[in-house]
């Protein structure tokens, strides 16, 4: 991917072990092996849908900061008027004000969610993609994984309703740009979503086992790197009965390490080799396969 980093980017990129994984993190890994692949197509999808409700969102934030800024003036009118004779008249420009400050905030949230709690995802205004539908299936389930954000103190997780992912605008919770977020209101209440919304990262690795999409086999659809050779090549090292599985973290770690070993080793002209975060799936899944053994052999 081509670009700037967002901010979000930066923080998780060099953190491939955190247990909170962004939703537009998720939502690349189950589009694409290559989360760089997984985040250009979904940064296309949304960037097709995103034009006319970007100018609209726009335009609403002006009109409102607008009548909240007049708001203020005829409410301090208001006050210093109260004793003299025109003070109805600025009690009207108040509530006139006010309501032209929260009317566009109104809107936003009446046409992301309707009138009442929608009991089922909404129409989408523009074309769907079966990625973000695949994903979203999973995400408006009752019993499915509950979506969070981290509270701006003491790093607490504040799960959000599933109707979150009833609305119009639904793929936009999925942006890697917080702007775009932005445009996506929280239910129930005029607050933007916040700077990132999370997945447990349990809950990523169940959703990509279960249906991640998978690209059909044929003439250059081939992987760009040799993962299950990579993997074969692992099966039966005997460095893999000394990991203590209870720390996942670690041992994630030690297999991406002897992944990356193997592809130096068997690299072809190029010397390209698959990055720490295109690993990492694979070592989650290692890792997770081995603690499943040990749980069998145990029963």
């Amino acid at each position: 991917m081509t670009g700037t980093p967002s901010e979000g980017w930066k923080v998780f990129a060099d953190d491939d072990d955190s247990e909170n994984v962004p939703l537009w993190k998720a939502l690349a890994q189950f589009t694409s092996d290559d989360l760089d692949e997984g985040l250009k197509a979904n940064a296309a999808v949304i960037d097709q849908a995103k034009p006319p409700f970007a100018r609209f969102y726009n335009l609403a934030f002006i009109v409102g900061l607008g009548f909240g800024f007049l708001f203020v003036i005829f409410l301090i009118a208001l006050v210093i008027s109260m004793r003299t004779g025109s003070m109805d008249l600025f009690s009207v420009l108040v509530l006139a004000t006010a309501a032209g400050t929260t009317a566009p905030q109104l809107w936003r949230r009446i046409y992301q969610y309707g009138l009442k709690i929608p009991e089922a995802p909404l129409p989408l205004p523009h074309a769907p993609d079966r990625h973000f539908d695949d994903m979203l299936g999973y995400l408006q389930r009752v019993s499915g994984p509950r979506a969070y954000y981290l509270a701006r103190f003491g790093n607490k997780r504040v799960f959000l309703n599933r109707r979150i992912f009833f609305g119009r605008l639904r793929y936009f919770v999925f942006s890697e740009h917080s702007a775009d977020r932005a445009v996506v209101m929280r239910l129930r209440t005029l607050r933007a979503l916040p700077a990132d919304i999370f997945l447990h990262r349990d809950d990523v690795d169940r959703m990509l086992l279960m249906g991640r999409p998978r690209r059909k086999g044929g003439p250059g659809r081939n992987s760009k790197y040799r993962y299950s050779e990579a993997i074969i090549a692992l099966i039966g090292d005997p460095r893999l009965a000394a990991l203590d599985l209870n720390d996942r973290a670690a041992s994630i770690r030690t297999i991406k390490d002897w992944l990356s070993e193997w592809f130096e080793a068997n690299a072809d002209a190029s010397g390209d080799a698959p990055r720490g975060d295109q690993l990492s799936p694979y070592a989650e899944k290692i890792c997770d396969h081995l603690k499943n053994q040990v749980a069998d052999r145990s029963r």
